[in-house]
């Protein structure tokens, strides 16, 4: 038997922005642990916007393009759609049986939905760290 201690297991983060948070996503994704793991949800108005961001390998970076629909959805929507599905997908109902701790940012300061969704958000989830980017 080791008397070596159990490594904690490594946070689930999920990163969301835009491409004016850009710069701070590279900042931010590269202070990250190497074995980090998660998700990073950009929001780009269009493909010309892409641009790579290094990360981790546990962490996969979606790019949510404008589908120039003719609708068109309010800045930050597309964003804040992806954060409710990974919620919806990775935050269990019995918190207690997660045992890594969830990290998540959010950007997009100037989408008042990404706002209201970050509000939401800490009102209604436990146990979770969670950061906004507030308007500049």
């Amino acid at each position: 038997m080791s008397d070596a201690p159990l490594a904690s297991p490594p946070s689930h983060f999920l990163i969301a922005g835009d491409i004016t948070d850009l710069s701070l996503l590279h900042q931010l994704v590269g202070r990250l642990p190497v074995d980090a793991y998660g998700q990073v949800f950009i929001e780009a108005s269009d493909d010309v916007q892409i641009r790579p961001l290094p990360a981790p390998p546990g962490l996969v970076v979606h790019w949510l393009v404008d589908d120039a629909s003719p609708l068109g959805l309010p800045r930050g929507e597309r964003a804040a759609q992806a954060v409710m599905a990974w919620v919806s997908e990775w935050m269990p109902e019995e918190t207690a049986t997660h045992l890594t701790p969830y990290v998540m940012w959010i950007g997009c300061s100037t989408s008042t939905v990404m706002d209201q969704l970050y509000d939401r958000l800490g009102d209604t989830l436990d146990d979770l760290h969670l950061h906004h980017r507030s308007h500049d």
